[in-house]
């Protein structure tokens, strides 16, 4: 890493600042040596498997195992980095020379007298290299290498961000089967209360308005069960497809959210910046374009080459290779007689190596952003459990008392009802908190760059 980030902090930005490329752009990366917040639960971190073992849950690691190893993104993202590597291959064809062969026979008539046909049979194989005079065919092959670098690290990036969007669809429909459960004891409960307040009305305890409450109560709480079921059966056709295969494909399912803690990677800003594949891709596209603009520059200056061809011809096919000639030759190409053309070639050329370093910095900066975001809102989610906790504790009480004084009559159904109401939300806002952590954590894992090891990356590069 540390031969990384020097290449990546002197090397790099300091051959913008050398090179053509310049402009408001061409400012010094500005990154914090620590981060605004502090995670202190950081807790341990297993050393073996992939980093997202480190959530403790075997049945997420396999739906990440199983995405990983059948999306058909991630399937794409390979075969392009193939294509981009097939593409390095044949710029690397410039280290050797040019071949070519050619056979031909002709069989030639006048259409006027009656001379006879003649018959013409002719052969030649050449040779043809480029002398790399000035560096230009070197700049080509690190251009090429360059972008086949990119497309690598882009296929791990989109294999950092199936990760992540298997994982919140997973813990998506885990809190939407909890919450389900719920409503069902919610439903359970309504209905309960309706019979409660009909055995009152019948008595003359109550009036037929609080039996119209009740039902209603009833009819919100199965519609909100509707809801739930509707939500679940997005989610999972939404997994599913990340497998590749039916949206009608059922895989496994948690029932429910633990609550638990989940251990995080410690990582400063510079290690985080040479650990995601986003930023890395970005960097290499620069070097990229930086090559391509000095091969723009290059391309002014004359081309030799040094030719040699072997060839034979007779009129009579007997007599085909009876009589071959050598041919040695040497040409120079002299570009900057079209200046115009190569001075435009080369002005666009500086100007993708421009733009490609204001992508470079902006992922830089992007990075830290998505770092301390995903840091802030797994630490406000650990806040608020803790707290839903309580606030779930006291809604349960809640209820209790309100179902003893409105049978003694102390209170409104109404009252009963909001108590009701109010457990019901609680035991939902801390099964959505869980899941808030849970993908934040995620989250924070994947702003981090994943793995915490080079062990613990083996599973993302064999995605």
């Amino acid at each position: 890493m540390r031969k990384f980030l020097t290449l990546l902090f002197v090397l790099l930005i300091g051959g913008c600042g050398g090179s053509p490329v310049g402009g408001e752009a061409q400012r010094q990366l500005l990154l914090p040596s620590q981060w605004r917040i502090a995670d202190e639960d950081v807790g341990a971190l297993r050393s073996d498997g992939a980093w997202w073992d480190n959530f403790n849950d075997p049945l997420l690691s396999a739906v990440i195992g199983a995405v990983l190893a059948s999306n058909q993104d991630l399937a794409l993202a390979g075969l392009q980095w193939r294509e981009a590597l097939l593409d390095a291959e044949l710029v690397n064809g410039n280290l050797t020379p040019d071949m070519a062969a050619n056979l031909s026979g002709r069989n030639i008539r006048t259409l006027q007298g009656a001379a006879r046909p003649q018959e013409i049979y002719q052969t030649a194989f050449s040779l043809s290299y480029e002398l790399d005079l000035w560096g230009k065919l070197a700049r080509a092959r690190e251009q090429a290498e360059w972008l086949a670098d990119a497309s690598e690290l882009d296929r791990k990036n989109t294999a950092l961000v199936l990760i992540g969007t298997a994982a919140r669809l997973y813990w998506q429909i885990a809190n939407l089967n909890q919450q389900n459960r719920q409503q069902q004891v919610a439903v359970a409960i309504a209905r309960n209360t309706v019979q409660r307040v009909k055995a009152r009305h019948a008595a003359g305890d109550v009036g037929k308005f609080e039996v119209l409450q009740a039902e209603q109560k009833l009819l919100e709480r199965e519609n909100q069960q509707h809801d739930l079921r509707r939500q679940r059966e997005n989610s999972r056709n939404s997994l599913a497809l990340l497998f590749g295969q039916s949206p009608f494909a059922r895989r496994w399912e948690r029932q429910s959210l633990a609550i638990e803690s989940i251990p995080i990677v410690q990582r400063q800003p510079v290690a985080v910046i040479a650990q995601r594949p986003d930023v890395q891709a970005a960097e290499r596209r620069l070097r990229a374009a930086l090559a391509g603009a000095e091969l723009a520059r290059l391309n002014f200056y004359p081309a030799l080459s040094l030719d040699a061809a072997l060839e034979a011809g007779s009129r009579v096919f007997r007599q085909w290779f009876s009589d071959p000639t050598r041919v040695l030759g040497m040409s120079l190409t002299l570009p900057f007689i079209e200046w115009r053309k190569m001075q435009l070639s080369s002005e666009k050329a500086l100007l993708q190596a421009q733009q490609a370093e204001i992508q470079f910095r902006d992922a830089v900066y992007r990075a830290l952003a998505d770092v301390d975001n995903a840091m802030e809102q797994r630490l406000e989610a650990q806040r608020q459990i803790d707290n839903q906790r309580q606030h779930l504790a006291m809604s349960r009480q809640g209820v209790i008392l309100a179902q003893n004084q409105y049978q003694a009559g102390a209170v409104s159904l109404q009252t009963l009802l909001d108590a009701q109401d109010a457990l019901l939300s609680s035991e939902n806002a801390l099964s959505e908190q869980q899941y808030r952590y849970l993908n934040a954590t995620m989250q924070l894992w994947l702003a981090l760059g994943g793995a915490a090891s080079r062990n613990q990356g083996k599973g993302i590069k064999h995605g």
